[in-house]
């Protein structure tokens, strides 16, 4: 729980509140465009890291198991890249560093993911699944409070400086099996070496001819796209819809932790609740159905109350429909893999959708804002969010 807690951290505080920060400083008129090509940008090397990361992490061999060295490796490359972006003064500095750094915290986020089918039996995914969920909130209110509050190189330091030490701590304290070549275990001689198995990883990607695999990543997508079209612009929501003059300490940021923070312990409450529901029934599409509806109702809220108090009944209703869906979250993925010899591989994959909806959200969003406005990116956004739940209606293997 703390690799995931302090890598969403990471994520949150850097993509809501640090780059627009950055971006806003340098290029004020131009700050939507700005930040939709950067998030573009991440999304390509987001996807890039977290194909990377599953499948680089599947064919290692060696005395320190499959998933460690690259959690290391990967998490010290992000500390460094982290603290570099912070000193950029410039637009061309940032998308460089940023795309940098988010295609090794997505290679982390792949090998990280890849631990749940290694080692946790299927009887318990749920609890699991739920220690990612709270770890996600959990992580969002860490990252977004602590970068509202620290000018922005102590920001990028900090987080920096905490995912080091939570790698350090998950690969002393939770060591993996030694993983040895396939010739030292006794398998067949013409099982694919390391290297061309990851190029065969990258390569064929045949998971898709699963159709449960396939809906469950279009599932994904749809919700990720509805989220980041949102998320993306949170901060200029606040500033430019809601208005600062109405917001706490007259603050974009402050009101940005304090939304972060009143999800956070929804969704955790709900998590709770979602897992006690999940370990007396079997119906995992449910939950994702009721996460569709809940979701798309959070969103409709500011639209028709674009008011501060209509966002935090939109962070409150949309806390609770992601608490309840983050408890089965891993297990819906982890039913639908079809192979367990490629699991870190299509784990990253499904998880690969997030990245790929940060490159179709930011044209969505920034759209949207540029030639109708706020309240109908809201609408919009609900719209996705209920197709996405419909679409779990035609996943055959879960029930």
């Amino acid at each position: 729980m703390p690799a995931a807690f302090v890598m969403y951290a990471n994520f949150q505080g850097i993509q809501q509140i640090l780059v627009p920060v950055q971006v806003e400083a340098l290029d004020p008129p131009g700050k939507i465009a700005n930040i939709a090509l950067l998030t573009m940008l991440c999304s390509v090397t987001g996807v890039l890291g977290l194909t990377a990361g599953g499948a680089a992490s599947d064919a290692t061999r060696g005395r320190w198991g499959r998933r460690a060295p690259w959690l290391v490796c990967m998490a010290a490359a992000s500390a460094f890249l982290s603290i570099s972006l912070g000193l950029q003064r410039s637009l061309m500095g940032i998308a460089v560093f940023y795309g940098g750094l988010w295609f090794t915290l997505n290679f982390f986020q792949g090998a990280l993911l890849a631990v749940i089918p290694d080692r946790v039996p299927e009887s318990r995914r749920s609890l699991a699944s739920s220690i990612f969920g709270i770890a996600a909130p959990l992580g969002a209110l860490l990252g977004v409070n602590l970068a509202a509050m620290a000018p922005a190189e102590r920001g990028y330091s900090s987080l920096a400086a905490m995912l080091a030490m939570a790698t350090a701590a998950f690969v002393i304290f939770a060591r993996e099996d030694a993983c040895l070549a396939p010739a030292a275990v006794g398998q067949p001689r013409d099982v694919p070496l390391p290297g061309r198995r990851l190029r065969m990883n990258l390569r064929l990607l045949q998971s898709f001819s699963s159709r449960d695999f396939s809906l469950a990543y279009a599932f994904r997508i749809l919700m990720f796209i509805a989220q980041f079209s949102i998320n993306n612009y949170l901060l200029y929501i606040l500033q430019d819809h809601i208005g600062v003059e109405h917001l706490p300490g007259h603050n974009a940021q402050v009101a940005a932790g304090v939304l972060n923070s009143l999800r956070t312990t929804t969704t955790v409450g709900a998590i709770f609740i979602g897992l006690w529901l999940a370990n007396r029934t079997e119906r995992r599409k449910l939950f994702a159905q009721v996460y569709a509806v809940g979701m798309a109702a959070a969103m409709v809220v500011p639209a028709l109350s674009p008011t501060w108090p209509g966002m935090l009944i939109f962070a409150v209703l949309g806390g609770l429909a992601m608490g309840g869906y983050s408890t089965i979250d891993l297990t819906l993925m982890s039913s639908v893999l079809p192979s367990k010899n490629s699991a870190g591989r299509d784990l990253a994959l499904l998880v690969m959708a997030g990245a790929a909806a940060q490159f179709v959200a930011p044209i969505i969003g920034g759209a949207l804002i540029k030639f109708l406005g706020y309240d109908e990116l809201f609408v919009v956004a609900a719209l996705i969010t209920l197709l996405a739940g419909a679409v779990t209606f035609f996943i055959r293997g879960v029930r």
